[in-house]
């Protein structure tokens, strides 16, 4: 069977297979927040294999999953693997997503009301409450990091490996202001990585709560081909930028406007900063890391300090593991808007399967919602398709991406029966 589901909860709805689809990543809500019956959507060709071909564009769509009916709002081929066009409302008659004007990257607000379109002159990466949005450079993502930039095909690398001029910008909806909020270049500084000689990227900008301030992630490439990390956090009124975390963080989500809950490693600067000795990364670190790959997953686990960790804004220093017993993977956590629950998925197992998680943060205690088995075309392939679980705002819904139907389909799941036993 490629897939199966804890007897509390049920699939409600999900997307046709005549095409691909998918909402995009794991910090947006494709549920509108007054209506939980529409949901953002992207329709792709079938069975595309994404940035591994040329150019492709797709459809952005209004899921209405009570009527069944998916309808086609418009068209893009700005959009990545990973994350979609940032498809995302703005409010209950409003949302936006990114496009492609003859080759320069825009963003489209779309009125459900009078179907009304509105083109705004940057493209969109995080919206906030206050008519704010982060903007970042997706063509030097496609350059550097494929799977979440967008198609260009300008093979031109001969941009700045640490550019003072791009980075972070922060941009209004009514299209009158773009300033760079954080630059790479300080970003690499406030990061004491002026010595390396690598090309950095920003990506990931994301608004807290309120929206008064955001994280984001500087990243490059060490000299063994490993993805290096740095969690930033800006406050947009004072541009002072904090580092939460370093060398291993993946992916994140805010508890509160103060506190984040991060899948990252805590090691101090002096065992981080061994991985930019060249011999040592590529002689010693490399060697005991395939002795690693050997070992029992919880001891590599312990060894490697690698686990889900509480940062709080006022104290950054002091990471407090998030269950280090229950919450043993890497994986896209989203959090209920009561804040009790935390979903999440793994990436697949040796067997090809991808669990649904919902972990319950005042009583400490973890279920599995689901499993679903990756299409063995994308395993072929080298691609993955992660569940990237996301609540509808009165949480009796939850969202995901699979392929256990052999195809990038978009499903619904009804958790309000064991929402209402575990909150007994």
């Amino acid at each position: 069977m490629n897939f199966k589901l804890n007897n509390l909860v049920e699939i409600v709805s999900s997307t046709t297979l005549d095409h691909d689809h998918s909402v995009g990543f794991h910090d947006i809500r494709p549920f509108n927040n007054q209506n939980k019956n529409l949901i953002l959507l992207h329709r792709y060709p079938l069975n595309n294999l994404g940035f591994k071909k040329e150019n492709t564009t797709i459809d952005i769509c209004l899921w209405n999953i009570a009527k069944s009916q998916i309808e086609k709002i418009d068209t893009t081929d700005a959009w990545s693997w990973e994350q979609g066009s940032r498809l995302q409302w703005i409010n209950q008659n409003k949302f936006i997503y990114n496009k492609r004007i003859k080759e320069k990257l825009v963003s489209c607000v779309y009125d459900i009301n009078d179907k009304s379109k509105k083109i705004i002159q940057n493209s969109v990466y995080s919206v906030n409450t206050n008519k704010k949005f982060l903007n970042i450079n997706y063509f030097r993502l496609w350059s550097l990091w494929r799977s979440y930039g967008y198609y260009t095909s300008n093979q031109d690398n001969s941009f700045k490996k640490k550019p003072e001029n791009d980075g972070v910008f922060i941009c209004d909806l009514e299209d009158k202001n773009k300033e760079l909020i954080l630059s790479i270049n300080s970003a690499v500084k406030l990061c004491k990585l002026e010595n390396l000689d690598k090309y950095f990227f920003l990506c990931h900008p994301t608004f807290s709560p309120n929206g008064d301030k955001f994280v984001s992630l500087l990243r490059f490439f060490n000299d063994s081909g490993v993805l290096i990390t740095y969690l930033i956090c800006t406050d947009i009124e004072s541009k002072i930028s904090q580092v939460l975390a370093r060398e291993r963080v993946s992916h994140f989500e805010w508890l509160n406007n103060e506190k984040l809950v991060v899948w990252c490693r805590n090691l101090n600067s002096k065992l981080v900063n061994l991985r930019f000795n060249h011999f040592i990364e590529t002689t010693i670190i490399s060697f005991a890391k395939k002795l690693l790959n050997f070992t029992r997953k919880e001891f590599k686990t312990k060894i490697l300090s690698t686990h889900y960790h509480v940062i709080d804004l006022k104290n950054p220093n002091e990471m407090v593991k998030l269950d280090e017993k229950l919450l043993t993977e890497d994986g896209h956590p989203q959090i209920s808007s009561d804040g009790k629950y935390l979903i999440t998925d793994t990436y697949s197992n040796e067997d090809g399967y991808q669990k649904l998680l919902l972990y319950d943060l005042n009583k400490k205690k973890l279920y599995t919602l689901g499993e679903f088995k990756l299409a063995d075309y994308l395993i072929t392939n080298g691609l993955k398709y992660d569940l990237h679980p996301r609540w509808s705002h009165d949480g009796s819904y939850i969202n995901i991406d699979s392929s256990h139907e052999g195809s990038r389909q978009n499903y619904v799941i009804n958790v309000e029966n064991l929402i209402k036993k575990l909150d007994k």
